[in-house]
């Protein structure tokens, strides 16, 4: 558009969204999949994905061998998608969160247009591709990078049903906003919906100001979110009798009312996880807010509150869109800042619009590309340094450890722990779990008697079982009892690595007393 030459001339039309898309790019992919994965969210979603592929059940979740019914199965094919691209590694973990984050871009650009301009259009894919919370959550195996994505699609879908011109490309377009929302919904579940509560009263307001606003509940519409949202619940709870039961009272009742899942219910918590990345969370674009406050608060001022918001409604809907789905957040006990992240795209949207408006002029262009080329430069690096930070968090390095010691036929066990996901993923499925006793039952494969038998009976093999150094006095009682040998490594940070070797009968045991308390 002319209006993009008048502002940056130096900068070219298509040379400038080529800009945006290799600033997207780095952003998104830099370092994506030089860390290890974290648990014991990464975790969790890597090893349900790992098995997936494994037994090519991919409508039906598992964790461990044992159904997982906390997500719905759509960010567990991207995973697995990842994985028959690239394999199993790190790499294919994550990058179906860096297409997410990069389509997200593309998202926000169009909308950006669909809302005002070409213009406010590129600069708000310029924010939000430079922007460090969103850029780093999606470098975090999660499901909210996705639904961001679908979320913005969605809004994106409605704004072009408003805008458009004929009818039918409203009713078009009213029904890809539903398509957009059922595959949120296959994301995410109910959180999916969250713009509806933006979008309806947004929509009832313009209808009073304006005919012929295209219908939001129109039937091919309503049809896609049945068939596309809602299809796989359907299949699940048929196969399953009582599922249904367990996702309307587990995971959406308890959730939305309940501290049941720890997670950050005390009332001040909002305040300190979802108010500072909305806050501060676009980085270094927060320098032109301050000026652009002003100018917006002398326009309310002159005009009128009312007469501005009328002459606005894509101010409206931003409001709408933040503060409507944050009030839900801040009611609801289950807490963590990634809630907030498909939310950020409004205060993009803002900025974008403050930037475009406010600020055309050639010197103020050359000032947005310096400040996103540090933004982008301050991603990279500090994706960089959380690369090899060491973390206490991190599975590689336990399960690095593990296999350079491997023998052939060697097993591997944890004991007393049923989260240790990322071992599962790394050792391909190869770890089993201990129990101390047998009443403790699923998703333990033995009690600690039992597997102390059977590594007596299998003589000859090395079993590598990973223990907490305050918690193996109970299996190292066991093999004493059963005179098998053992012998106790260095611990991994918090953990103690205890390796059993039937084939050595231990010499005594006050020996074998004292080579359990050296480390654990």
């Amino acid at each position: 558009m002319n209006g993009l030459s008048a502002a940056w001339p130096e900068v070219p039309r298509r040379s400038a969204y080529a800009l945006v898309a290799v600033v997207a790019m780095v952003a998104a992919f830099a370092f994506q999949g030089t860390r290890g994965l974290y648990a014991s969210s990464e975790t969790r979603y890597a090893e349900c994905a790992r098995e997936m592929l494994a037994s090519g059940n991919w409508l039906e979740p598992t964790l461990a061998g044992e159904p997982h019914w906390t997500k719905p199965p759509l960010t567990y094919w991207a995973i697995a998608g990842g994985m028959v691209l690239l394999g199993r590694n790190e790499w294919a973990v994550r990058l179906y969160g860096a297409v997410a984050f990069a389509l997200t871009v593309v998202g926000v650009t169009l909308l950006g247009r669909a809302m005002w301009n070409d213009r406010a259009g590129l600069v708000a894919g310029l924010v939000y591709a430079t922007s460090p919370f969103a850029a780093g959550a999606a470098n975090v195996a999660t499901t909210d990078i996705v639904l961001a994505l679908w979320e913005v699609l969605a809004v994106l879908a409605y704004w072009r049903a408003w805008r458009a011109t004929e009818p039918s490309h409203g009713r078009v377009w009213a029904a890809l906003m539903w398509a957009a929302l059922a595959l949120g919904f296959l994301t995410k579940g109910p959180p999916a919906l969250l713009p509806l509560l933006a979008i309806v009263p947004f929509h009832l307001w313009r209808r009073r100001r304006a005919a012929g606003q295209p219908r939001l509940l129109s039937l091919p519409g309503l049809v896609l979110f049945g068939v596309v949202g809602l299809g796989w619940y359907a299949y699940a709870v048929w196969r399953h009798p009582g599922l249904a039961e367990y996702l309307l009272e587990d995971e959406f009742v308890e959730r939305l009312a309940t501290n049941r899942f720890g997670r950050n219910a005390e009332w001040y918590k909002p305040f300190l996880l979802y108010l500072p990345p909305l806050a501060v969370g676009l980085g270094a674009w927060m320098v032109f807010w301050p000026r652009a406050l002003r100018r917006t608060w002398r326009g309310v001022r002159a005009a009128g509150l009312r007469a501005w918001l009328a002459a606005r409604p894509a101010a409206v809907f931003l409001m709408l869109w933040l503060l409507v789905p944050l009030a839900v957040l801040f009611v609801v006990p289950s807490r963590l800042p990634l809630y907030v992240l498909p939310l950020m795209v409004v205060p993009a949207l803002a900025t974008a619009r403050v930037l475009a408006r406010q600020y055309a002029v050639p010197a103020l262009g050359r000032y947005v590309w310096a400040v996103a080329a540090v933004s982008a430069a301050l991603i990279v690096g500090g994706k960089a340094v959380i690369a090899y930070l060491p973390n206490r968090h991190d599975s590689r390095p336990l399960a690095k450890a593990m296999l350079a010691q491997e023998t052939p036929g060697a097993r591997f066990a944890v004991f007393r722990r049923t989260e240790e996901y990322g071992l599962d993923f790394y050792l391909d499925g190869r770890v089993a779990r201990i129990a101390e006793s047998v009443s403790e039952g699923a998703p333990f494969d033995y009690d600690a008697d039992a597997w102390v038998r059977r590594v007596h009976a299998d003589g000859g093999r090395h079993e590598w079982v990973v223990a907490f150094k305050g918690n193996a006095g109970p299996l190292t009682d066991a093999l004493d009892e059963a005179g098998v040998a053992y012998r106790t490594c260095e611990a991994w940070q918090r953990y103690g690595l205890l390796v059993t070797e039937p084939e050595a009968a231990a010499s005594s045991s006050e020996g074998r007393r004292a080579r359990k308390d050296d480390v654990l």
